[in-house]
């Protein structure tokens, strides 16, 4: 008795790319959850990637976590992508303020809102 093969033709697999993420903060900006973001970013690809970071349930931002945050900003504008913030509790506004950087990045008060406008963008 023969043996039937089953052969499977190629096939041409679709290139999936991951151009979102929505990142929740919590507790302190510290240097792991600077890794958990940094990892996100490295899984976003091509042009016009969007990035949102809630940042609501952080208890602590210094200055240190401000920089790190309008970095990161930076950076996905240079990969043709944008970051948003978004803060519930409107804390980090203070500190964007304080640091002279109200709008870099743009904060929404939630994840929603900053969808909308990071699509239309």
């Amino acid at each position: 008795m023969g043996r039937s093969g089953i052969v499977a033709e190629p096939r041409e697999v679709p290139d999936f790319q991951r151009t979102w993420a929505i990142i929740a903060l919590s507790g302190s900006l510290d240097d792991a959850t600077v890794d958990q973001v940094e990892r996100e970013i490295a899984q976003l690809y091509g042009e016009g990637a969007r990035l949102i970071v809630d940042v609501s349930e952080l208890h602590f931002l210094d200055d240190h976590g401000v920089d790190v945050l309008v970095l990161l900003a930076h950076h996905m504008r240079r990969q043709g992508g944008l970051m948003a913030l978004t803060d519930r509790r409107g804390s980090i506004r203070e500190a964007l303020g304080r640091a002279g950087l109200p709008d870099l990045p743009p904060l929404f008060t939630s994840v929603a809102e900053a969808m909308l406008a990071l699509d239309h963008d």
